[in-house]
C-alpha cells in the first residue's frame, strides 16, 4: 500500500501524468572554427509523413567502430556582460572552473572536460558548471543567472580546430483535457470565464490561484495549497482525498522544505513524485474552486 492507494474524488481533469510543462528542443552541430557561425536556429514546424514507397528492408552489416579518442583540448564560449565577465575572470581561476579571454571571446576552460571525446559532450558538463557559478555569485553578489555557454570550441584527437554549437527552443506542452474542461458551459459562460469572474468578489478563489501562481509548483507551493485546503482533515472532510493521501503528499514536501533538517522531516513510504504531487495539489485546488463558482 502506498500514497495512491484507495479511493479518492480528485476531480476536475487532474490526474497522474497531467502536469502541463515546457519542453525544450535542442540540437546540436559541428562546424569548423574558421566558419561565423556561433549559434543554431531552430525552427518549429509540422512533420510531413513521406508518399514514397519505402525501400525494403536489408540487413545491417554490423561493424566494429574504432574506439573514440580524447579532444585535445575544450573551452565552453560564454555569453554575458563584457564588463561582469571580466570581473568573474579574477574570481574563478582553478583548474576546475578557469573563465579567460580567448580569441573567441570570454571562454571556460575546466578540467572536467578532459574525458569528453566529442564537443557536444561538453555542453551539459559546461552548463552545470555555469550553474556552480550562478549560485555563488547569487549568494555572495546578490546577482540572478548573468552567463550562458554560447557553444563549445574544441580541438579533436586529429587536431582540427572545431566549433559545436547549438540551438533551443521551449515548447509550451498543455492539456488538451484541461483546455475542454475550461470550455465546459457553467450557465451561459464556460468555466474560464466563470472562474475569471469569481476572483474578482470572491478574495479566497484568488487568493488560491495566487498561491498556485503561474508556472510549475515548488514543494513548499504544494504544501501551502494543502494548508489553505485544512489540511489532510479538511480535505478528507470535503472530501476532495483520503487524508493517507493528503499526509503522505505533504510528508513529502515538508521533507523537501526543511532539507536543512532531514532527520526531522522524514519521507514517507513510496513518496510522490514532484510531477504526481503537483497534480495530486491542482486537483485538490480544481476541485475547492469548482465548489466556490
Amino acid at each position: 500500500m502506498d500514497w495512491r492507494d484507495g479511493p479518492t474524488s480528485v476531480s476536475g481533469g487532474s490526474r497522474m501524468g497531467y502536469v502541463s510543462k515546457t519542453a525544450v528542443v535542442s540540437a546540436t552541430v559541428t562546424i569548423p572554427a574558421r566558419s561565423n557561425a556561433r549559434s543554431l536556429s531552430i525552427v518549429t514546424g509540422t512533420p510531413i509523413p513521406s508518399t514514397a514507397p519505402s525501400a525494403p528492408a536489408q540487413q545491417a552489416v554490423t561493424k566494429a567502430s574504432p574506439p573514440l579518442q580524447v579532444i585535445q583540448y575544450a573551452a565552453a564560449v560564454l555569453k554575458g556582460q563584457p564588463d561582469l565577465l571580466e570581473a568573474m575572470a579574477h574570481c574563478f581561476v582553478s583548474d576546475n572552473a578557469r573563465i579567460k579571454k580567448h580569441e573567441e571571446g570570454w571562454i571556460l576552460e575546466s578540467s572536467e572536460f578532459a574525458s569528453c571525446t566529442a564537443g557536444e559532450q561538453v555542453f551539459p558538463i559546461a552548463d552545470d558548471i555555469a550553474a556552480r557559478i550562478h549560485r555563488i555569485l547569487a549568494l555572495y553578489c546578490g546577482t540572478t543567472p548573468t552567463i550562458s555557454v554560447e557553444h563549445i570550441y574544441w580541438i579533436n584527437a586529429a587536431g582540427e580546430t572545431l566549433r559545436s554549437i547549438r540551438g533551443s527552443i521551449s515548447v509550451n506542452v498543455i492539456s488538451s483535457r484541461g483546455l475542454a474542461e475550461l470550455k465546459t458551459m457553467r450557465g451561459t459562460h464556460p468555466l474560464g470565464s466563470v472562474v475569471f469572474q469569481s476572483m474578482i468578489p470572491d478574495a479566497a478563489v484568488r487568493e488560491a490561484l495566487t498561491l498556485h501562481g503561474e508556472s510549475g509548483l515548488s514543494w513548499s507551493q504544494i504544501d501551502d495549497i494543502m494548508e489553505f485546503l485544512g489540511g489532510a482533515a479538511g480535505i478528507a472532510k470535503a472530501g476532495y482525498a483520503s487524508t493517507k493521501q493528503t499526509r503522505a503528499v505533504r510528508q513529502t514536501a515538508n521533507h523537501y522544505r526543511h532539507l536543512g533538517s532531514p532527520k526531522n522531516s522524514p519521507l514517507p513510504p513510496n513518496p510522490p513524485t514532484l510531477g504526481e504531487a503537483t497534480d495530486f495539489a491542482r486537483g485538490l485546488l480544481q476541485r475547492w474552486i469548482s465548489s466556490r463558482v
